[in-house]
């Protein structure tokens, strides 16, 4: 069971290397508490939500900690990270237009 506590540190601090720097000013405080929460759509929370049960059901089911790392990245990671990806380049499209 260390493997899986192992992966989910690693998850937490890309979570805190990614988000905490935004939300930090200059001073080292928050800038906007609670904001972050306000901002996120419903199709955004939904979409993390399914990313994180959709993880979590492959991680469990490929135990890539006992040596199914290949199977867990291709059928677990791999989609969540093409999503994602998709969705930000489409949102970077979005933006160029309303400019």
């Amino acid at each position: 069971m260390s493997g899986l506590q192992e992966i989910l540190v690693i998850i937490l601090l890309l979570v805190l290397i990614i988000f905490l720097p935004k939300r930090m000013g200059k001073g080292g405080r928050d800038r906007r508490p609670g904001k972050i929460m306000k901002a996120l759509s419903g199709k955004v929370r939904l979409g993390v939500m399914a990313s994180a049960v959709w993880l979590l059901l492959w991680t469990v089911y490929f135990r890539p900690w006992s040596g199914d790392l290949l199977g867990f990245a291709l059928v677990g990671l791999s989609p969540v990270a093409l999503g994602w990806g998709v969705l930000w380049v489409i949102d970077g499209f979005r933006k160029d237009q309303d400019a």
